[in-house]
């Protein structure tokens, strides 16, 4: 693992993503609160933790229905070309001060720190069904790419959709959108490779590859993005500075009328995730390890979720590749597992309009193998499995509790050998794109490695 993955690792920041990756992975793009003239909550039950809309409208390639005449990237008629008169970018700055504490095996080390990663997204849609996002981060003066794809939506005018680009690749199963914090989180931060021999090819690592998606009985069709709504309402921008959902709610009730608006006909088909999810892709596995000068495009993925209750879903998936690593000598590897992410809970009001199930309880397994990662000949296995459960205290406060554990057999350099943490972790929002934490991570590994954070976020 490299300097950059080791420090991300260490972060226990709250707000960044689900896995300790440089760039981190952060889905949050205040951009669009402005262009909708809405709040983040729209799309996020907390940041950077999405809601079934901000699933649905990150899925469709950022749009919604009745988008189609609204704000798309125009160049002003000046022929000067001056810039954009709605840029699609945002910014987010992740800094915390840090402690850590080593007592494991005889030793003992602290240390105190304060690190930073500063954000640049840029995401939007360029025309009807076709979407993009990118990334690029800052984190002790070395700059690096992130997430960078393309979005072509509703191919054949039915649900199918093409992602090309630097893509994460467990994106549609627990991923950022769905974790709250990210240290500790072992099973995504295993290597395939040593990093001696490899650059440390972690399953948590973005890599270049296409990705082909489709919905079956979703509840959001692609005939709700190319007519008009049923309602006839539209996502025209409401005045600026009002509280206006991204796409505006079709019920207008009282609190307990809207607890249940995900089960019912006359929802917004945006609020509720319904059927299945397939997937398929292909990556090259060598972009990123130490022989990028001879790609190896022989890694290959699939995913099934069947999704229930309007915003839960159980998943199950598997990925299988092949990378050159040493001297030309190669590693085979495969892993797979399910996973699931279950709301429940009395709803609350996140914000005016805005029903939340406050619970989401989520966890997933892994098991997996390698046939050569130290360039040895020696084969290793690892498993691993985690449970997460949010809580949603108010419309301003997150708490987490997490634990996760992975270990294996012949590991070697590989990182991490073996995890076994608890993580817990408060957030208050001061507003809905700032917001101050304090996470702690119990070591139950014999490093007995102890992480306390106090950290703040803010994203414009």
């Amino acid at each position: 693992m490299s300097v950059l993955k080791k420090s991300a690792w260490l972060l226990p920041c709250v707000g960044a993503v689900l896995v300790a990756t440089y760039p981190s992975k952060a889905p949050a793009i205040p951009y669009f609160a402005r262009k909708y003239k809405t709040t983040c909550s729209r799309c996020h039950m907390a940041v950077p933790k999405l809601n079934t809309f901000g699933k649905n409208f990150q899925m469709h390639g950022y749009q919604q229905p009745g988008d189609k005449p609204v704000n798309k990237l125009e160049f002003p008629e000046d022929k000067n070309l001056n810039l954009l008169d709605q840029a699609p970018i945002a910014f987010l700055l992740e800094n915390q001060v840090q402690g850590e504490k080593a007592v494991g095996n005889g030793t003992n080390g602290d240390n105190v720190s304060s690190p930073m990663v500063f954000h640049i997204f840029a995401a939007d849609t360029i025309a009807p069904d076709i979407g993009f996002f990118g990334e690029l981060a800052n984190q002790g003066g070395v700059t690096d790419i992130g997430k960078v794809s393309t979005i072509f939506s509703h191919l054949g005018n039915q649900n199918i959709f093409l992602n090309v680009g630097n893509l994460d690749l467990l994106e549609h199963g627990v991923t950022e959108h769905d974790l709250f914090g990210r240290s500790g989180y072992g099973i995504q931060d295993i290597g395939l490779a040593s990093p001696n021999v490899g650059q440390g090819y972690q399953l948590s690592a973005q890599h270049m590859g296409v990705r082909l998606y489709g919905l079956l009985g979703a509840s959001v069709t692609p005939s709700l993005f190319h007519e008009s709504s049923s309602t006839g309402e539209s996502a025209a921008p409401a005045k600026a500075g009002s509280d206006v959902p991204l796409r505006p709610l079709r019920m207008q009730k009282s609190a307990k009328a809207k607890a249940d608006d995900d089960m019912k006909e006359d929802a917004d088909p945006m609020d509720r995730m319904t059927g299945f999810l397939w997937e398929v892709g292909m990556y090259n596995s060598t972009n990123l390890s130490a022989n990028a000068v001879n790609p190896n495009p022989n890694d290959y993925s699939a995913r099934l979720n069947m999704y229930v209750n309007g915003d839960s879903f159980v998943g199950i998936s598997g990925y299988s590749g092949l990378m050159t690593i040493g001297a030309g000598q190669a590693n085979r590897y495969q892993f797979g597992g399910p996973d699931f992410s279950y709301y429940f809970g009395k709803p609350i009001e996140k914000s005016k309009g805005m029903m939340i199930k406050p619970f989401d309880l989520l966890g997933g397994y892994i098991s997996g193998k390698a046939s050569n990662p130290n360039n040895d000949g020696i084969e290793v296995s690892w498993k691993g499995y985690f449970l997460e459960l949010d809580y949603a205290l108010n419309n301003r406060s997150m708490c987490f509790l997490r634990y996760d554990k992975v270990n294996g057999n012949n590991l070697g350099a590989l990182e991490p050998t073996v995890t076994e943490a608890v993580t817990a972790n408060y957030t208050y929002y001061l507003r809905t794109n700032f917001w101050l934490g304090l996470e702690y991570t119990h070591d139950l590994t014999a490093a007995k490695q102890n992480l306390l954070g106090f950290l703040f976020n803010f994203a414009f």
